[in-house]
Order: structure tokens, then C-alpha cells, then sequence
């Protein structure tokens, strides 16, 4: 089985700072965010939910800092 690089991998709602929970409700804090396995699922899960603008928080293995990706399904 092959490892994930992906230490943190949330998904925030564009303008608001608010992170997806697993039950599908918003969080201010990011502690208590869906930590997604990988891109796919996190895709997967906003497409299900019907997010449309949402960005992706981002942190791989050896990094100290985040990246973030803004998504938009139009």
C-alpha cells in the first residue's frame, strides 16, 4: 500500500473561514474539520453536498506551511 504525502487536506467555505465537520455542518476551527484522505474524497464530498465554492487547505508530509487552492464547480 502506498502512503499518502497528505498530512491535512480541509475544506473551507470561500469568504466565510469556516471548515466542513463531518456531519456536514461548518466549524470555525479548523482542529475540528473532516481531515479528507485525499483530493478525491474531498472533491467527492462537495460535489455530493452541492458546495460550490469552497477551497482546499492543503499541508504535505515535510512542509511547515499550508497551500490553498480555491474550487469552484460552475
Amino acid at each position: 500500500m502506498i502512503q499518502s504525502p497528505i498530512k491535512k487536506l480541509l475544506v473551507r467555505k470561500v469568504g466565510s473561514n469556516k471548515f466542513l465537520k463531518a456531519t456536514g455542518r461548518w466549524t470555525k476551527k479548523a482542529e475540528a474539520a473532516l481531515n479528507f484522505p485525499t483530493l478525491v474524497d474531498a472533491i467527492h464530498t462537495c460535489v455530493a453536498r452541492g458546495l460550490k465554492e469552497v477551497e482546499f487547505i492543503l499541508r504535505l508530509e515535510g512542509d511547515s506551511e499550508d497551500q490553498c487552492f480555491a474550487w469552484s464547480l460552475t
